[in-house]
């Protein structure tokens, strides 16, 4: 329950992106639970789970925009405080 999820919406640099840049570098990440590909503004949306905002800031800025084909990221995140 100390956990934050944060979804995590990424723009590719352009179109087609390869199956080795879109998919297989995310492995490396623990932080991502699961991830969808998307059409529309958005090319895939990532769930992951941080300690907190300033882990997700981190994550983001530090560790996913590392990719060169990230070109914009745009996050939203919930903190679970109470589970039947």
């Amino acid at each position: 329950m100390n956990k934050w999820r944060a979804q995590i919406k990424v723009k590719w640099a352009g179109e087609p992106i390869s199956e080795e840049i879109s998919w297989n570098w995310m492995q490396d990440f623990k932080e991502i639970q699961w991830v969808i590909s998307e059409k529309g503004d958005w090319n895939v949306t990532l769930w992951v789970d941080v300690a907190g905002p300033e882990e997700l800031n981190s994550f983001i800025n530090e560790r996913l925009k590392k990719n060169p084909q990230i070109i914009e990221t745009h996050s939203t995140w919930v903190k679970e405080i109470w589970a039947a």
